[in-house]
């Protein structure tokens, strides 16, 4: 190994090389370590003089760490890294090319760091990375998952469609008139200067909106007739159901307070119910249950005509089970109120669910009335 360092000592300095001389010729022929420094020398001087001209400027190396910066330095001392053990030069040349990715990684981040103008019409969506964007208005938006769109601009207000995922909005305070608002399926968020979140999750037993406010105050309105708006204000939370999701609760909670005799909270929930039906099905469902309500408080006229108003708006070829017990708890009432018509009521149910639950009691009072 001396004698390695010696021979380099001698023939790696610029004034002394001499790789002609027999003494360094033998050696490579018999020192692979050397044969290899050898065989790598000219490209590393290639590679020096690109990336630092002797009389040039070093460049600066402020993001790497202090022993690359002394590397660069000695590299202007060509004499004495000649000298040194040539894969000093191969740490070196990785060492400035580090500093150019480096550096290069730096300014990319610092572009990406301006988020770019959002046009109308203009969707984004994110698979793993999150996504920033700017508006009009000046408002900045990160998309963390899902998918956004920017809707036309209409009478003023800046409109996000968010039909799932997790959107974060910093809003400074927008000029009088003007205003973004937030759309998912379940409800419209107004904003007029705020920091805040919305999540919207669509998978079917959780399916909402989730606002949660960091700064200032937004309005919520829910989609759906009846169902009032609400402001929240800077930490606060607030979860709108969807539409589907907000019927089942509120007729769950009906069929609890019938189950209770609560006439008076059932019917306040049927007429939520009714406020959010949109359907012939929802209506006639709901229509039933106010019949329920009617005859558990003993007025059985009033329970045969809504009861009648439900099976009339029940569409063609739908049986649902709620429909075939209000069939027969309609032919019962009519037996109780109007016996002569009973035989034509337990007809009717027999006839609009042949293969139903109550068929066979059905038939058991045709029988009957015989």
């Amino acid at each position: 190994m001396n004698t390695c360092l010696t021979l380099r000592e001698r023939y790696f300095a610029p004034e002394l090389a001499n790789f002609d001389h027999p003494e360094w010729v033998e050696h490579l022929r018999v020192c692979d370590v050397c044969r290899s420094a050898f065989d790598a020398l000219p490209a590393i001087e290639q590679l020096l003089e690109q990336s630092c001209p002797p009389n040039g400027p070093v460049p600066p190396f402020d993001t790497l760490a202090s022993t690359a910066v002394a590397a660069a330095r000695r590299q202007r001392q060509r004499r004495t890294l000649r000298r040194s053990v040539p894969f000093v030069y191969t740490g070196l040349a990785a060492g400035l090319v580090a500093a150019i990715v480096v550096i290069g990684v730096v300014a990319g981040r610092a572009r990406s760091s301006a988020p770019r103008l959002l046009q109308t019409g203009e969707e984004l969506q994110v698979t793993s990375k999150a996504r920033q964007a700017v508006l009009a208005s000046g408002a900045r938006l990160r998309l963390d998952a899902g998918a956004v769109k920017l809707g036309s601009m209409e009478a003023g207000c800046e409109t996000l469609q968010l039909s799932t995922g997790r959107l974060f909005l910093d809003v400074p305070k927008l000029a009088k008139g003007h205003t973004i608002a937030v759309r998912t399926p379940d409800a419209e968020v107004r904003i007029h200067g705020t920091r805040l979140q919305v999540i919207r999750s669509s998978q079917s037993a959780q399916a909402g909106t989730q606002v949660q406010v960091l700064e200032g105050l937004v309005e919520v309105r829910p989609e759906g007739i009846g169902r009032p708006s609400q402001f929240v204000r800077a930490g606060e939370t607030v979860t709108v159901s969807s539409e589907d999701n907000h019927r089942t609760a509120l007729r769950r909670s009906t069929l609890e307070a019938l189950d209770h005799a609560d006439f008076s909270e059932a019917e306040k929930q049927i007429e939520s119910l009714l406020e959010t039906s949109h359907e012939d099905l929802q209506k006639s469902e709901a229509q039933a249950l106010l019949a329920r309500s009617a005859a558990g408080r003993g007025r059985r006229a009033e329970a045969i005509r809504l009861y009648r108003e439900a099976l009339a708006l029940l569409p063609a070829g739908k049986s649902p089970l709620w429909g075939e017990n209000a069939c027969a708890e309609l032919a019962f009432l009519v037996e109780q109120e109007t016996p002569g018509r009973a035989m034509a009521a337990w007809s009717e149910c027999l006839t609009r669910f042949p293969g139903g639950m109550h068929a066979e009691l059905a038939r058991s009072h045709i029988r009957k009335g015989k």
